[in-house]
């Protein structure tokens, strides 16, 4: 008998502890009205240690603390006395008591382990002041998880019950329940499929809300809705930190009055990126848009919106404690989203669809004319052909290149340019003798060996008559009716002087001597220059 009794005083909990469920340890002033200033917390929270480490080993307790926004708590001080490291975790998120998915999952998965590794491991859980609503939820997040309650209510109810009456409302000024549920119900799903739990976070944009029946929040059955949303940057997909991401400005062209007996819809556009855990605020005005009333909060995790569509009644809001009956029972906010795209605009301040529309237009004058630019370059080397030619040729020369190459390179970008310009409005007679130069290029790459023997014989004959070749440039230059006649001929010396660098082993001996060089310009000048007024002619 005395063996039962030491086995039933060794599984109750040391005085200031409360076991939730089977080694599970909550310090109970985390569920009292009673405020410890910081001179009596030391003492309380060193004494419950000391009873604990009597018991159980150092290394079998794992520690919990919600502790807000303070790093370097008092608590977290204390813990570290006894050589003891806390995990902490915040106390709400934008407001709401919630921890993020990500912070659950965390939670959950560590208190899993440690529990799974050993029956003499306990988990210690301590909250600051404030911090109740959290740790209410964090504790019926473990009973779901772990399967030890089924019903996500019937768990959220029974950590209530270790609190005093009026303990959450205490802290929170709006009921956070429904949130909480929604979140347990997130949870629950892990138990369909583990390995796919939690789901990805989704960027969504957020198109508009639609409230049916409107909400009695100015005494006269109307109200001023506007909406903010919170949540991580969709942009920073590195920052978790949340943000304003959307708020209504308070002017008339955004508020307006909405009454049960005119209106029995009010459509809020938002247009606003979401990804991830989000809070959603609906706020009503009074008539000079000073004092604000908080109508409704949502919280939701963009991995679990089904349809781009969240549907929600007044059970499924967090409302003021006291303001059920401003809602009507046929109460309905819709959120309606759409996947995100290229052409969303981003907007945090204002649900202007102007600066949307705009957005799009400018890109898509842009698009325009990169498709106008793309064009024109496509359809230059149909009107400049010799120009083409040489560019393709220049590519493919050798490294050690004459002085009379970077000259003709130096003429054949402008040639070009003032080619495309006025070869704009081709006739019909044009490409013939486009026809007639792409064959005679189809020749020159079947038998370059016959272009050479004709530059050779040019060049013999430019010796000769250097002087009349001069003269004849003259004339053709005062017959043609075409200005860039002159530069055709320097596109074609260009290609001629490139030809004779590259191939055969005459073009290779001849690169050696200067003069040859320039009589080869010359002479390709002049067969240039011929080869125009033939063309001219025909």
């Amino acid at each position: 008998m005395s063996l039962y009794f030491r086995r039933l005083f060794n599984r109750r909990p040391p005085a200031g502890l409360v076991e939730i469920s089977s080694n599970i340890l909550v310090f109970d002033h985390c569920f009292s009205t009673d405020m410890l200033e910081e001179d009596e917390l030391k003492p309380y929270i060193g004494g419950i240690l000391k009873q604990l480490l009597a018991r159980y080993s150092i290394d079998s307790l794992m520690v919990f603390n919600f502790e807000g926004g303070k790093k370097n708590n008092q608590t977290a001080r204390i813990f570290s006395g006894y050589n003891m490291s806390a995990m902490g975790y915040p106390r709400n998120y934008e407001g709401c008591p919630l921890l993020t998915l990500e912070m659950i999952h965390h939670f959950l998965r560590s208190s899993e382990s440690w529990l799974s590794l050993s029956q003499d491991n306990y988990l210690l859980i301590h909250s600051e002041h404030g911090g109740c609503p959290v740790l209410a939820f964090a504790l019926a997040a473990l009973l779901v998880y772990l399967r030890r309650c089924k019903d996500e209510r019937k768990a959220l109810e029974m950590i209530h019950k270790y609190a005093p009456p009026g303990l959450v409302e205490l802290y929170s000024p709006l009921d956070p329940a429904p949130s909480h549920l929604r979140y347990l119900k997130y949870v629950s799903r892990r138990h369909k499929s583990p390995e796919l739990w939690p789901p990805a976070d989704r960027t969504l944009n957020l198109n508009c809300a639609i409230i049916r029946t409107v909400p009695n929040f100015d005494g006269e059955g109307g109200c001023r809705p506007i909406f903010r949303i919170y949540g991580p940057d969709p942009l920073a997909p590195h920052d978790s930190s949340a943000k304003v991401l959307f708020s209504t400005p308070k002017t008339d062209d955004f508020v307006q009055l909405y009454t049960q007996e005119d209106s029995e819809i009010i459509k809020i556009n938002i247009r606003c990126p979401v990804r991830g855990d989000v809070v959603m605020e609906c706020i009503s005005l009074d008539e000079d848009f000073k004092h604000e009333v908080m109508v409704f909060r949502v919280m939701f995790s963009t991995a679990f919106v089904q349809d781009n569509l969240l549907l929600l009644d007044r059970d499924e809001i967090d409302i003021l404690w006291d303001t059920k009956h401003r809602f009507p029972v046929d109460f309905r906010v819709e959120v309606i989203f759409s996947e995100i795209d290229a052409t969303t605009s981003i907007n945090t301040s204002e649900p202007s669809s102007e600066s949307e529309s705009n957005h799009i237009t400018d890109a898509a004058s842009e698009q325009k004319g990169l498709n106008i630019r793309t064009e024109m370059s496509n359809g230059t080397p149909e009107h400049n052909i010799p120009d083409s030619r040489s560019v393709q040729t220049s590519q493919t020369e050798p490294e050690n290149i004459h002085s009379s190459a970077p000259e003709a390179e130096s003429v054949g970008p402008t040639t070009q340019d003032r080619e495309l310009s006025m070869d704009a409005p081709k006739s019909e007679g044009d490409n013939d003798a486009i026809a007639d130069t792409s064959s005679s290029q189809d020749a020159e790459s079947v038998g370059p060996t016959s272009q050479e023997d004709e530059l050779a014989e040019n060049a013999s004959a430019g010796e000769e008559s250097e002087g009349s070749t001069t003269n004849s440039t003259a004339n053709s230059d005062t017959q043609l009716a075409d200005p860039p006649g002159s530069e055709a001929d320097a596109a074609t010396a260009e290609r001629s002087d490139t030809n004779s660098e590259s191939g055969s082993p005459s073009s290779r001996a001849s690169s050696s001597s200067p003069k040859f060089d320039e009589d080869t310009e010359d002479a390709g000048t002049a067969g240039a220059e011929a080869q125009s007024i033939e063309l001219e002619g025909s």
